[in-house]
């Protein structure tokens, strides 16, 4: 046996060898993180209360609440955390805009006072747009009647599109054919289907091409204010939501087009008058039907060619939204118009579904990573609408008063008989269209909601 095999054999050496060994062994943890294990299981409440969120799921907080009530996370810390944890949700977890519109009040009441709604939004905008380049952004091709000027295109290129490109980093952004110089909403839709543009910004045409559903309310005196439309329009959303995506759109923002009002050249006294004149229409079979019941019989143009016809004196009479009047110039062949308005008409803004691909290919995402985007998008363009519809609405008003005042337009009054007349034809058009367009129960089911808003109201 060697020197040093029976040295260390020794008693007194292996006491202290042990001792020497503990030592080291107790200074190598000192130096490790002691909250290693803590901040493990702090991730994993993140990751469970998180992807409950996306998901819609009832958050169990009470973990939650404890981990940031003791102190053991900090603001800056838990931002961080829900950086890391949230891309593998994203990939894998799918949610709605739905979901999303709950975020706001549930992440603020989670996360106080740690991160609000604001910073939790930044944070997933970051996490959406990470795979993206910022040198190869996602460009969405917009082509849209609305004429410039007007808040149809003004609120989104002011307020919603260069919101978007601040959050994405400029990896979205988006590009406005105005004015019908895609053509008219039909056009922009089949341009659509073959991927030449992205999105429309549709009129009560495009709506009606769109989703023959939606035509529910353009119904002719179906609402008697803007307060009734809202509200019919907030209950039933997911059902006109689904009936876009059906046809392969996805509705990111429902507006007004407004009121249509009867604009006639010519002093007329009624119906009969109205009957004589030559009126056009491009409002689709809502308001061909309507015109049938009242034996009217119009001259079908399309949207682009209105203007000409009533320069050129081929159209008397024309119905159309009061701001699509002024923004396309078109009320100085117009010497009167008639009260109250005919029917509502909504405006749309819709994406391609097919967009989906787009961004899978571009971002190098999963499906599920890239509907998630989709419908980020669409709750940023939803949470824009209430003033987007105080916008145009004002420049509604502010149409009328200034054909008044400015223009010298006069409004004119339907006598009470045909007002009996029109309502009749609009119980007609209602029924003539229900099961056609959209169907009966839907009808029933508005009609009803209606009825039960205007008892409290």
């Amino acid at each position: 046996m060697s020197l040093i095999t029976r040295l260390i054999n020794r008693p007194d050496v292996k006491r202290l060898l042990r001792f020497w060994f503990c030592l080291v062994m107790a200074f190598f943890f000192t130096l490790q993180p002691a909250a290693t294990p803590a901040a493990d299981t702090s991730q994993a409440i993140l990751q469970d209360t998180l992807t409950a969120l996306w998901t819609g799921r009832d958050v169990g907080d009470q973990a939650l609440k404890a981990m940031l009530n003791s102190g053991a996370v900090s603001g800056p810390e838990l931002a961080s955390m829900i950086e890391t944890a949230m891309p593998s949700i994203l990939d894998s977890q799918q949610t709605s805009r739905y979901i999303l519109k709950t975020l706001p009040d549930r992440v603020d009441t989670l996360f106080a006072p740690h991160l609000g709604w604001q910073d939790f939004r930044k944070i997933l905008w970051r996490t959406l747009t990470a795979p993206a380049d910022r040198n190869n952004p996602l460009l969405l091709r917009v082509g849209t009647l609305a004429p410039p000027g007007t808040p149809w295109l003004s609120v989104p290129e002011n307020i919603i599109f260069p919101e978007i490109n601040k959050l994405s980093d400029g990896k979205v952004l988006f590009k406005i054919y105005g004015g019908g110089v895609m053509g008219e909403d039909t056009d922009v839709l089949e341009k659509m289907k073959a991927a030449e543009l992205e999105s429309c910004g549709c009129t009560a045409l495009g709506v009606l091409e769109a989703s023959p559903e939606a035509a529910i309310l353009m119904l002719p005196f179906l609402f008697n204010n803007y307060e009734e439309i809202d509200f019919v329009c907030d209950k039933f959303r997911k059902r006109l939501d689904e009936g876009f995506e059906k046809n392969g759109y996805i509705m990111v923002a429902l507006i007004d087009t407004g009121f249509f009002y009867l604009f006639s050249r010519n002093k007329i006294a009624g119906l009969d008058d109205i009957r004589k004149q030559n009126v056009i229409t491009w409002f689709g079979l809502v308001e061909t039907t309507l015109y049938q019941e009242l034996g009217i019989s119009p001259t079908p143009v399309a949207v682009p060619d209105t203007v000409s016809a009533l320069s050129t004196g081929l159209a008397d009479i024309n119905a159309a939204p009061a701001a699509w009047m002024l923004g396309m110039q078109a009320f100085q062949y117009s010497n009167f118009y008639f009260k109250p308005p005919l029917v509502y008409s909504p405006a749309a803004v819709l994406i391609s579904a097919g967009t989906i691909k787009k961004l899978q290919q571009q971002f190098g995402v999963s499906a599920t990573f890239a509907k998630n985007i989709q419908e980020m998008m669409v709750v940023e363009f939803n949470t824009y609408e209430p003033e987007w519809k105080r916008q145009v609405r004002i420049y509604e008003e502010k149409s009328l008063k200034a054909f008044e005042t400015k223009c010298g337009m006069k409004p004119l009054p339907f006598p009470p008989e045909d007002l009996k007349t029109m309502e009749k034809a609009a119980e007609a058009v209602q029924q003539k269209l229900a099961g056609k367009l959209f169907p009966k129960d839907f009808l029933n089911d508005v009609q009803k909601a209606l009825k039960e808003y205007r008892a409290t109201h």
